[in-house]
């Protein structure tokens, strides 16, 4: 999974690469088995949502270069979900932006508005969250990516994937897409970190406490 990223101790890296060249330990083991904090094998907690194996020699171009969100459309079974998820984000205009000029007297700070360009093209179908860092271009700092994918158009809140560029590169944190604006502004500030995003097993997630 070019891109990829899981974080091991500093005592065991030698142990964990001999077990990998061996073929005793996959990579996809090292992805199973890290905390939220994208430490494998680590006490952070194991997220709820690990990232899924995806096929290894499926190829993807390169996504847009931009400073700012980027929603991914990698599903393409629900026209009529898609759609309304555009709706539900703000709308997207003629050169497929959503939230470009939001009007500060009409921002919820609950529910704060995402600035983004969408991503809509049949050659992102099937994209995973492990293989979205390599597709970043590193011209500018992304502030996040988040897959549209089925779950999104089959469960309540339209959840998104969003995918960590930074810490723990591929690391997946699934929320509901009304919430994706205000992670992406509190990570744009440093106010809170990715983990803090990704949800536990038995932990209620920040948006509903």
């Amino acid at each position: 999974m070019p891109g990829r990223g899981v974080r091991v101790p500093p005592a065991r890296l030698g142990e964990i690469l001999a077990a990998l060249l061996s073929g005793a330990l996959a990579f996809e083991d090292l992805v199973r088995n890290m905390d939220v904090y994208g430490m494998y094998q680590g006490g952070g907690g194991r997220p709820a949502f690990p990232t899924p194996t995806v096929p290894p020699l499926r190829s993807f171009p390169a996504l847009p270069a931009t400073d700012v969100a980027l929603p991914v459309r990698t599903s393409f079974d629900d026209e009529g979900g898609w759609r309304a998820l555009l709706d539900e984000l703000g709308g997207a205009d003629e050169d497929s932006w959503v939230g470009a000029d939001p009007d500060p007297d009409e921002i919820d700070p609950e529910h704060y508005p995402l600035t983004a360009l969408v991503v809509d093209d049949r050659a992102f179908e099937g994209l995973g969250p492990g293989q979205v860092p390599a597709l970043v271009p590193p011209t500018e700092h992304t502030t996040l990516v988040a897959l549209a994918d089925a779950r999104t158009f089959a469960e309540p809140g339209r959840p998104l994937t969003v995918v960590d560029l930074y810490d723990a590169p591929g690391q997946p944190a699934v929320l509901p897409c009304r919430q994706v604006g205000s992670m992406a502004c509190n990570l744009e500030i440093g106010n809170m970190d990715f983990h803090e995003f990704v949800a536990v097993e038995g932990t209620v997630p920040w948006w509903e406490g």
